[in-house]
């Protein structure tokens, strides 16, 4: 890769223009600077337009809309893409820190993604473990260590691997409603592409529409996402694997039904459930939860 790479983001929104406006002035000072970015814009309402409005001389953004579904808008933001040499799919609910782009560069070398850390507004790992030294991420590693707003992927790599598959991902017309970032490295992998982490590339996330611990929102929400989970595992992985990542969710059921702790049981056993439904393609009914606002 050349000194100075062309970086561009990605960014698939359903209508949060705060969080959108906090997202565009962490990319504004980013070292080397953004050379394009598209706002996919599935919301319907007007807020985002007005913020890319507001933006548009200040950073090289331009929006574009599609009906919902996280993947397909990835891939719509893909297509409308110029030349680039590494792309980056922020969520609209994360913002980089000061030297985000300038880690990144840094790290990719010959690889074909870097992974960093994401980590909530107070500055804790957010969704999954990360690590805290580098490494070159396999099979089982790229589950604790790589989540799509943190990954960078080269543009032989997208060009080689593919796409986001649109049968994956929130909002798709499956029920299966996560994992799309992952299936997509373990393709890479397949290939043999390889995936790096570095703990130096930082990505921060505060969704304040996270339903609160708990909740039958919050599990709910587990149910779906570990669908996705489920399903990738049924592509990817052998019937040992598959078996190990239904023992898990089961053992942390049972045990937070011993101490007592039953919300926390109720979590684990909707991640066993979703998990077993995309593994085996067979999908139970999910009683219909009211949402004050998208997860």
């Amino acid at each position: 890769m050349n000194s100075a790479p062309r970086v561009a983001l990605v960014v698939t929104t359903i209508g949060r223009p705060e969080t959108l406006d906090r997202l565009f002035r962490s990319v504004l000072g980013q070292s080397p600077p953004v050379a394009e970015m598209i706002v996919v814009d599935q919301s319907g309402e007007t807020g985002t337009a007005e913020v890319v409005e507001r933006w548009k001389d200040r950073l090289p953004v331009r929006r574009v809309t599609t009906p919902r579904g996280l993947s397909a808008g990835r891939n719509a933001g893909m297509a409308a893409l110029g030349d680039y040499d590494v792309v980056g799919f922020p969520d609209d609910d994360t913002w980089y820190a000061p030297d985000t782009l300038t880690r990144v560069c840094e790290a990719m070398g010959g690889h074909g993604v870097v992974s960093g850390k994401l980590l909530d507004a107070a500055g804790r790992p957010a969704q999954l473990a990360f690590g805290t030294e580098p490494a070159v991420l396999d099979r089982t590693t790229v589950w604790s260590q790589a989540i799509e707003a943190t990954c960078f992927y080269t543009a032989a790599f997208m060009n080689a691997v593919g796409r986001f598959d649109e049968g994956l991902g929130a909002g798709c017309p499956t029920p299966w409603q996560s994992g799309e970032g992952t299936d997509l490295l373990l393709r890479g992998m397949r290939d043999g592409w390889s995936v790096v982490y570095d703990p130096r590339v930082t990505v921060y996330e505060d969704n304040p529409f996270v339903p609160a611990a708990g909740t039958r929102e919050f599990r709910a929400r587990a149910r779906r996402v570990a669908r996705g989970t489920g399903r990738v595992y049924r592509r990817h992985y052998g019937r040992r694997a598959r078996l190990r990542t239904l023992v898990r969710p089961l053992g942390g059921a049972l045990l937070s039904a011993a101490r007592g702790r039953w919300p926390e049981a109720g979590w684990h056993l909707q991640r066993l459930v979703g998990r077993l439904e995309g593994v085996t393609g067979v999908v139970l009914p999910l009683r219909p939860v009211r949402s004050k606002a998208p997860a």
